[in-house]
């Protein structure tokens, strides 16, 4: 059975990435919580999963694969009839493209407005940075909803929606204004069944004061 090597589900967006895109391919697999920032010996925990010294990790027998965007393509490769990547080739390469963005960018959101799923801010940050990084996103989701038809930001729910639904989860928490389309994406997203009970699972978490009191602004 594959194992998903983890962070906390509740602040660990890395984590959670990959955690969706294997419930959505319905496929087997057990969740290994290395205690991070609770546990005393949880560096090491990771360290004995991958050199990389990061979280999540999938394993596949003799195989590790870390970082989100290449566990959730090996996820992809697994179960191809789960269309982690929708059919249209134009498609694909817009949610690829999108997906490394979110990967590779966003520096500001992700310093000021850590994930906490369960977390509520008392407000909301603002600033040139964080500002500008906001009207990104919302305006990858306005275009691609526009171009696919949605639900999802490639119509169907894939790999991108997995990349960028820990975004979704710090407007809510911070209380980003969403409107129109992005609104209705949030929606969509926040009604899954998979979505509801990685909201149960968040609750039942250990917390990490340090990430909870960022919070408090």
């Amino acid at each position: 059975m594959l194992r998903l090597v983890c962070g906390n589900l509740n602040y660990s967006s890395w984590s959670v990435r990959p955690w969706l895109a294997l419930k959505h391919a319905g496929a087997e697999f057990r969740v290994h919580d290395v205690g991070l920032k609770t546990e005393a010996d949880w560096k090491p925990r990771i360290l004995g999963f991958s050199g990389a010294g990061k979280v999540p990790v999938l394993v596949d027998g003799s195989l590790s694969v870390h970082e989100s965007l290449a566990i959730a393509e090996y996820v992809a490769e697994l179960n191809p009839t789960a269309q982690l990547w929708p059919a249209d080739q134009k498609l694909r390469a817009r949610g690829r493209a999108i997906s490394c963005e979110m990967l590779s960018s966003f520096p500001a959101l992700r310093s000021r407005m850590s994930m906490n799923l369960r977390g509520r801010a008392e407000r909301t940050p603002v600033g040139p940075d964080i500002d500008a990084e906001v009207a990104r996103v919302l305006d990858i989701w306005k275009a691609s909803l526009s171009s696919s038809g949605g639900p999802f930001l490639l119509g169907d729910f894939s790999i991108a929606d997995c990349m960028f639904f820990p975004v979704v989860t710090r407007f809510r928490t911070y209380g980003v204004p969403l409107s129109g389309a992005p609104a209705g994406y949030s929606a969509s997203l926040f009604d899954l069944p998979m979505v509801q009970e990685l909201q149960r699972l968040a609750r039942e978490t250990p917390a990490i004061p340090e990430y909870d009191a960022a919070l408090a602004g």
